[in-house]
């Protein structure tokens, strides 16, 4: 038995939409309102199949063109409880809505799911991480938002999963930490001081976006996240620590100082509000 089988009562339907997403001659007899199913049922039934992941990832820009960003969001929802009535089975439904998707708030979503809903594996509970940190080494087309989504997780273990970024080229890393968004955590502060440390060029990217992020932080915390979210009852966060943006700039500076410009110091100093 497929693992959608018992959660789907129309089959049959989900076979036929999605035949006809992937089919070329056919594709385009799908109507808008009919998409957003096809696309999670391409997704459900090849999650196992990795050899059918390019062509989940074409459906998928099609996907883009025939609905508008809300449709396409809204399917997320619906796989999240599939995913989670599963304990973690079918996850890799998500990956064209984190990898593909070209709205940067909707890709953050997805990818976030996929951090958070994904089965852990022998090596390490958080296969949805090492999965959005793939996508966006991997994936061309790949949006900031998977990036916004694990650095939000504030989880200090996700930072040795996020080291394969650092083989990026610089333009790329620029790309992607231009636009980051949301508050400062110790996970998103370390991280950045580690691509400065390795491409001291990038510099005054990395310092507009900690200015950016610490401005935005009343308390730059360190959290365990519970990943994945299904194992637990109550899946809250847990704190184990917290600093003002002060107090953080005061760890970091260490850091920073041989790196950053006084200009660029100066302007840390005005996101942390040091006195």
């Amino acid at each position: 038995m497929s693992i959608y089988q018992d959660h789907f009562a129309g089959l049959s339907e989900l076979e036929r939409l999605a035949a006809m997403a992937a089919d070329p001659e056919r594709v385009h007899e799908l109507g808008a309102d009919q998409w957003p199913l096809a696309m999670m049922a391409c997704g459900l039934m090849t999650c196992n199949d990795e050899t059918k992941r390019a062509e989940n990832n074409r459906i998928y820009g099609i996907f883009i063109e025939k609905c508008p960003v809300a449709a396409r969001r809204g399917s997320l929802p619906n796989l999240a409880r599939f995913i989670t009535g599963r304990k973690g089975e079918g996850w890799q439904a998500l990956l064209p809505y984190a990898g593909v998707e070209q709205d940067a708030a909707t890709a953050a979503k997805a990818a976030l799911l996929i951090a958070t809903l994904a089965k852990p594996d022998k090596d390490t509970p958080l296969a949805g991480v090492r999965a959005v940190v793939d996508l966006l080494c991997h994936a061309e087309s790949c949006t900031v938002g998977p990036l916004i989504a694990v650095l939000s997780l504030a989880d200090m273990r996700v930072l040795p999963l996020l080291r394969p970024l650092l083989a990026l080229p610089q333009e790329r890393l620029a790309e992607l930490i231009s636009p980051l968004s949301g508050a400062a955590n110790r996970l998103s502060c370390t991280w950045l001081a580690e691509v400065v440390t390795t491409y001291p060029a990038l510099a005054p990217t990395v310092a507009a976006a900690l200015a950016r992020l610490l401005a935005k932080a009343p308390t730059v915390l360190d959290v365990a996240m519970p990943i994945p979210t299904w194992a637990y009852t109550t899946p809250a966060p847990q704190p184990l620590h917290g600093w003002t943006p002060a107090e953080y700039y005061a760890r970091l500076l260490p850091t920073l100082s041989p790196l950053l410009s006084p200009e660029q110091l100066s302007l840390l100093r005005t996101a942390c509000r040091v006195s």
